[in-house]
């Protein structure tokens, strides 16, 4: 039985303040609830759930919170006990958001790629300590991450962990512009490799390879094949909890 994750509450709360219906590209598609793919085409029976020594935190674009491409509500799927979600706002954060990037428990990076030459403190590795490595993933378009990112004047002393390029970008739904865009997705992966779980970062390009097959199947109207990366991900289901 699926359980809402903190992503699904967060799209509740948004539905419910919206002014007006959001209608993603297919609008007449029968959609799962849940996964938001079409019902022909749904994920739900090999979605695994994973556990991390990590946590993440998705601040979320508002129109990005009911697009059925966007990536980021994948990593609260898979990671429900490890993953958080909050609306961007520049003015107001929400105050939850606040004492999680002040808890002196957590050590908290802002993953962005063009921060090369921000005056602001950038990391390669995750220093060795004690404290729960928490990465801010900023969900949204690359213009509406640009502007998350330097307009957030509360995140000014969040360092920025920057991403190792060994992951080839496999995204079919959205392609960016220049080569060290990544998916919110995408970019969760390599946090993972960046923080020595390997197993974890693989059993999410495995999920991220199903989520593009069947989206793509929902675009063309066509149930998904059903084949190896399916099995890989049900073997999953069936054993225990990859645990962090």
């Amino acid at each position: 039985m699926l359980t809402n994750n903190k992503y699904q509450l967060l799209r509740k709360v948004c539905l419910s303040k919206a002014s007006r219906n959001f209608n993603a590209r297919g609008k007449s598609v029968v959609r799962c609830e849940h996964c938001q793919l079409a019902s022909f085409a749904c994920l739900c029976t090999w979605r695994p759930s994973v556990a991390s020594r990590c946590d993440f935190v998705l601040l979320m674009h508002r129109d990005e919170v009911f697009k059925p491409t966007n990536t980021g509500r994948l990593i609260a799927d898979i990671f429900p006990n490890n993953t958080y979600a909050f609306a961007w706002s520049r003015t107001e954060p929400d105050a939850e958001l606040l004492q999680l990037l002040n808890d002196p428990a957590r050590q908290c990076f802002v993953i962005y790629p063009s921060a090369e030459n921000e005056s602001r403190e950038i990391y390669s590795t995750i220093p060795v300590s004690d404290r729960l490595p928490t990465f801010i993933l900023l969900d949204g378009t690359w213009k509406q991450s640009s502007r998350m990112f330097h307009l957030s004047r509360w995140l000014d002393k969040v360092p920025v962990l920057r991403l190792p390029e060994t992951l080839l970008r496999s995204y079919a739904v959205r392609k960016s512009h220049q080569d060290h865009y990544l998916s919110t997705f995408e970019a969760a992966a390599l946090c993972l490799q960046v923080a020595d779980e390997p197993q974890q970062s693989e059993i999410m390009l495995d999920y991220f390879a199903l989520f593009n097959l069947h989206y793509l199947a929902t675009r063309g109207c066509c149930a998904p094949v059903i084949g190896e990366l399916h099995q890989r991900l049900a073997n999953l289901k069936q054993a225990d909890n990859i645990a962090g």
